[in-house]
């Protein structure tokens, strides 16, 4: 898999602010790698590592010192961003989530979250921080979901297409969704890896 730096999103930036879930229940992170150790059998399937496990509620931008892309951020808005937020979300609510099945987005596999729109009326809310860009995958067109295995090529594709179908109904289980993370995710390597900045209790 490719450098993420090097993507047509990242266009060299390296690290990437957002707001997330991170997924800690080891109960369900087991689950996760038991389908992983599955799809793994066939080539083109590249599992994401646990600490990667995660819903994402919002992104924002990308840190830099001077902004140069529509999607860049004043590397000092940081912490405005994080007291903005603060009073944001002490206004929500901890709720379940249900995750009932697998599926496949253009580039990655991933687990279907059910919430109600729990999770639309948290990005809604983030998006009235002035400090934080708007995303194309915003509320009303986030779907959000947990993704567990990116696409190292093409090599048996069509494969893999017909394995997750067998086990698209595959249940994982319900979360209670208390924290939402602010990290830096820093994007050199073949994913992600993510640093938490902040992180915010529910009610």
């Amino acid at each position: 898999m490719n450098d993420w730096v090097d993507n047509d999103w990242a266009k060299g930036r390296n690290q990437y602010l957002t707001f997330l879930i991170r997924i800690r229940d080891e109960k369900l992170i087991q689950k996760i790698i038991e389908i992983q150790d599955k799809l793994s059998a066939i080539p083109c399937v590249d599992p994401f590592p646990k600490d990667y496990f995660h819903i994402t509620v919002k992104g924002c931008g990308f840190p830099v010192e001077s902004e140069i892309y529509e999607d860049d951020i004043p590397i000092e808005n940081s912490q405005k961003i994080v007291s903005q937020a603060k009073e944001v979300l002490q206004t929500f609510h901890k709720f379940n989530v249900v995750l009932p099945k697998l599926n496949i987005f253009s580039e990655v596999v991933l687990i279907e979250v059910h919430d109600e729109g729990k999770i639309g009326e948290l990005n809604k809310g983030l998006q009235a921080i002035p400090e934080i860009k708007k995303m194309k995958f915003d509320y009303p067109n986030l779907l959000p979901h947990i993704s567990i295995a990116q696409f190292q090529n093409n090599q048996e594709f069509t494969r893999l297409i017909s394995y997750v179908e067998k086990l698209r109904e595959t249940e994982f289980g319900e979360l209670t969704i208390n924290h939402i993370e602010l990290v830096n995710a820093h994007l050199s390597g073949s994913y992600p890896t993510l640093k938490t900045i902040h992180a915010f209790k529910l009610r």
